[in-house]
């Protein structure tokens, strides 16, 4: 077992108390969310991430947001909640997704009907087309004019019965291929989601990231093909949201994080790690009531019916939504404000792809909330600041996960893992080199090992120490369990270059 101060797993700590989120200014979505707490005592966070979830799926399709600077965006989300086994992720996504998966079951039996005339429709055509051929083989043999019957050919095509299109939003587990295809072909904005995310997450759909972050802005995608159809998806739209356990992500982040992160792809994404309620969802044995769920759920069924009616009349032209004039100085201070920590020992050092999306993420939140809300007029600034609020409590969870100092806190705890075999072994106290040449590769420059080892020395995890006599430096990796026969000499500097 690993020898940690209280300090060393204190600092280790990287969730946010679910509490510090407060939509209070947006009653049917604080309402649900609230009335779900209560009722499956799921994390506040994870709640809130599956009610986005809806929200984005239902709406992106139907509205676009103008910002400030009169760039006009889509308000799709992308999102994903860390929770391990027991959080009841799938509880909370079946809570505000029933009503999307209902209805797109619905349109699932319409469209096999559909589908079913189609085919009888096409069958009959087929028939027509190859006696239309066969008799332009007839004429021909015969030296005949084939024209008539060339004609009759041209216009059987006209006549040709086009396959229809399936209202199909939700994706549950696909590859990119079928999903881009899919929305291509069927219905152009659509949902990847997954509360066991870890498919999803090592799939070859959330993996396309150039494809992922060019939806993400709107633009259109180009997919060429050998083997069978080539296709361009334009004003496609594409909410992603997971839930997923926590060794899931942090396999995903060694294998594939820095490629995520270089890409910008999971600065587009709300993240959050949020508090777990094990432990304390006791039964209280009241009735639950869900009747703020239910609106909530209706509102998303009443946004739906709307998508297909654009749908069925293929009108995909978005209404866009405008800020008022005081909302949009006040978002011009908040873009300001988050660039402002981009510099040098700022609260977003290092973190700068995350913060050039972060206003454009609010702005998003900002259309999702008014819209869905049902609120008159332009945003207003009572609105925005609900967004920023939402949005500041997912940007700090992407600092406490992504930033340097957090990076060298886990890294810091992998190093310790491999410090625990050699406690275990009943070894004490090592020579520096020793870890240098044998301790996991990644650490095995100097400048990282002195910076990591000085890390756990100030939290009193290791100790330096030198021999009397003896210029080799040493680590002693249980310093707290008392003297020892022969006592090194230990020396207080947290810096190893030096010594």
């Amino acid at each position: 077992m690993s020898y940690r101060g209280e300090k060393w797993n204190k600092e280790c700590d990287v969730v946010l108390d679910d509490d510090r989120i407060s939509i209070s200014s947006l009653p049917l979505l604080s309402s649900a969310i609230s009335e779900a707490e209560r009722n499956i005592q799921a994390p506040r966070g994870l709640l809130l991430n599956a009610a986005l979830t809806a929200a984005s799926i239902a709406l992106q399709g139907l509205i676009d947001v103008n910002k400030p600077n009169n760039q006009k965006v889509p308000v799709s989300l992308m999102l994903l909640a860390i929770a391990n086994s027991g959080e009841r992720k799938s509880t909370a996504d079946n809570v505000f997704l029933r009503s999307i998966r209902g209805f797109q079951s619905k349109q699932a039996v319409a469209f096999s009907e559909k589908l079913q005339d189609w085919r009888a429709a096409h069958d009959g055509w087929s028939v027509r087309r190859k006696a239309v051929l066969r008799n332009i083989e007839k004429q021909m043999l015969k030296g005949l004019s084939t024209k008539e019957a060339e004609e009759a050919l041209v216009t059987l095509g006209r006549e040709f019965p086009e396959r229809p299109k399936e209202f199909k939003i939700l994706y549950e587990d696909s590859t990119s291929e079928a999903l881009f295809y899919g929305m291509y072909k069927n219905l152009p904005a659509a949902g990847l989601v997954s509360s066991e995310g870890g498919g999803v997450l090592s799939g070859r759909a959330f993996n396309d990231l150039s494809k992922l972050n060019t939806i993400w802005s709107g633009d259109s995608i180009t997919v060429d093909r050998k083997a069978s159809e080539s296709f361009q998806l334009i004003g496609g739209r594409l909410t992603v949201s997971m839930m997923v356990q926590d060794s899931v992500f942090s396999e995903y982040m060694k294998n594939k994080g820095e490629q995520s992160r270089g890409s910008g792809l999971l600065a587009r994404f709300l993240v959050c790690r949020p508090q777990s309620k094990q432990g304390t969802r006791f039964v209280d044995g009241v009735t639950a009531t869900w009747s703020c769920v239910d609106k909530f759920n209706e509102r998303i069924e009443q946004l739906l019916v709307r998508n297909l009616e654009e749908f069925e009349a293929k009108a995909f032209e978005k209404g866009l939504i405008h800020f008022d004039d005081d909302a949009s100085r006040y978002w011009i201070g908040i873009a300001n404000e988050i660039e402002s920590k981009i510099c040098k020992n700022g609260l977003m050092d290092g973190l700068g792809d995350h913060a050039s999306k972060l206003a454009d993420v609010i702005c998003r939140l900002a259309a999702l909330f008014h819209y869905f809300e049902g609120f008159s007029g332009n945003i207003s600034i009572s609105t925005l600041k609900a967004a920023e609020g939402v949005a500041k409590w997912y940007s700090d969870n992407f600092i406490k996960l992504f930033s340097c100092a957090v990076r060298e806190n886990f890294d810091a705890r992998e190093l310790d893992v491999w410090l625990d075999t050699l406690r275990m072994s009943g070894r004490r106290v090592i020579k520096k080199n020793y870890i240098r040449q044998y301790g996991p590769a990644k650490f095995r420059k100097k400048d990282t090992i002195d910076r990591l080892l000085g890390y756990l020395a100030s939290n009193g995890v290791v100790q330096y120490c030198l021999w009397p006599g003896d210029k080799t430096i040493y680590v002693d990796v249980c310093p707290r369990q008392g003297a020892m026969p022969a006592m090194p000499i230990y020396v207080n500097s947290t810096n190893f270059s030096t010594i």
